[in-house]
């Protein structure tokens, strides 16, 4: 079976979005990728910062003392990992071409 060949920026990707993603394992992160565990594994040995996001009590006060502006920072920061997801997924689908284009209807079996 032939090995795929990831560019450097898909698997700095891979890397940071691991590295943000607290609370979520290795193994998740690679399956969403379609890549094997080991070899997210040692990417992140080569481009990984060793630092992991921790989540803090702050991320989530109490909702009587949040404010708008707060909210609206809380609220981007949740947003920043689903668009981080979205934009991997769109490089790896580079990787995986299908037959089937965005407006195609899907083939009935």
């Amino acid at each position: 079976m032939p090995s795929k060949t990831y560019t450097e920026e898909f698997r700095r990707d891979a890397v940071a979005l691991y590295e943000n993603s607290p609370g979520t394992s290795l193994q998740t992160i690679a399956t969403d990728l379609g890549i094997n565990r080991a070899t997210l594994h040692n990417w992140l040995k080569k481009y990984g910062s060793g630092a992991r996001t921790k989540i803090s009590s702050q991320d989530s006060p109490s909702p009587a003392s949040v404010t708008k502006a707060e909210r609206i920072r809380q609220l981007e920061r949740e947003n920043a990992r689903p668009r981080e997801e979205r934009d991997i997924l769109r490089k790896a689908a580079k990787y995986f071409p299908g037959k089937r284009r965005t407006g195609d209807p899907l083939p009935v079996r």
